[in-house]
């Protein structure tokens, strides 16, 4: 086979041509232009999927177990476990038991101050402290516990105390209701408590009902699920949120919607970024998961914890760390 050359100087072909490899017969002709390779390359310059953002999971997270007790189970045991699934460390304390609870798990959060360092064992008041008007609030930070005698806080003389809540708003803050449908607002601190508003009387009755997400009071009506204001008890489908996420109970709609848990017995937070965080309360020791937005498999996070979880019968409470 004879190859055609266009009549020019030898000089500048010999330049443009580095490689010219002749098959045996007719064949084929690879060329390598100087400096310059004609075959294309792979791309390796693809990047790895980011790495989650997990940051919000750093500090000392609170979480709310209860364990049933009572020959009919009627008993309501809350034990807090303070845990930083960073380093591990972890801490419970648990509260006195209570009859009859009047709690949801959705009003689990009302129980807890939004500074973290105090609660409450039920939104109803004990029968015993409706008489001596004197009601204790539990440390979350110690062992202790401290008094609030709404009478004299208050300055009124006729104030019967029935059912309480805290504020999410404002850091140690309790709003109490009175057997007159007066609400009032303590510091936990200290100070003067002050009448805030007053709930609708007639054909409505107060059951303990407060809103999870504004800590407000709310009445219901004598003859059907109607609400004063409107939209609370059954009417009220809306997650907890609470610093920027969605407080996410055991059993809960938007913790069935997660791709499946790995714990038995677990609860959840889906935080700012939209990663979303579970704590297994399988056994004693606390473990944790985190679960990047969009992704579909929980991964392990951090160290379990020593031995501090009670045998649970439900984990209504996980809250992030205190801003």
């Amino acid at each position: 086979m004879r190859r055609t050359i266009p009549r020019r100087s030898a000089a500048p072909l010999a330049a443009a041509l580095v490689t010219v490899l002749v098959t045996a017969g007719c064949g084929d002709v690879a060329v390598k232009a100087k400096g310059k390779d004609t075959q294309a390359k792979p791309d390796t310059t693809a990047s790895a999927s980011p790495t989650p953002d997990t940051s919000a999971g750093t500090g000392t997270w609170l979480l709310g177990m209860t364990t049933a007790g009572g020959a009919d189970g009627e008993s309501t045991t809350t034990t807090y476990v303070a845990y930083n699934p960073t380093t591990g460390e972890a801490t419970k304390r648990a509260l006195p038991p209570v009859s009859a609870a009047s709690a949801t798990p959705e009003q689990a959060a009302l129980l807890v101050s939004a500074s973290r360092k105090w609660a409450i064992p039920d939104t109803g008041i004990s029968h015993a402290e409706e008489k001596s008007r004197k009601l204790k609030v539990y440390s979350l930070t110690d062992d202790t516990s401290t008094v609030v005698d709404i009478r004299q806080r208050s300055g009124q003389a006729d104030l019967d105390p029935i059912g309480w809540a805290f504020d999410p708003a404002r850091a140690d803050t309790l709003r109490i209701v009175d057997t007159k449908n007066r609400v009032w607002a303590v510091s936990v601190a200290g100070g003067k408590a002050t009448q805030e508003s007053k709930l609708a009387s007639g054909p409505w009755v107060f059951t303990n009902g407060f809103n999870p997400n504004t800590g407000e009071p709310w009445v219901e009506s004598i003859d059907s699920d109607e609400t004063k204001p409107a939209g609370n008890g059954a009417a009220d489908t809306s997650p907890v949120q609470r610093d920027g996420g969605t407080v996410l109970p055991s059993g809960s709609p938007g913790l069935a919607k997660l791709p499946t848990s790995p714990c038995r017995l677990g609860a959840g937070y889906t935080d700012s970024t939209g990663g979303s965080w579970t704590f297994c309360a399988d056994d004693a020791a606390v473990s944790t998961y985190h679960l990047a937005e969009g992704a579909q498999a929980w991964a392990a996070f951090g160290k379990p914890s020593q031995p501090v979880a009670p045998i649970a019968a439900g984990f209504p409470l996980v809250l992030p760390p205190a801003e």
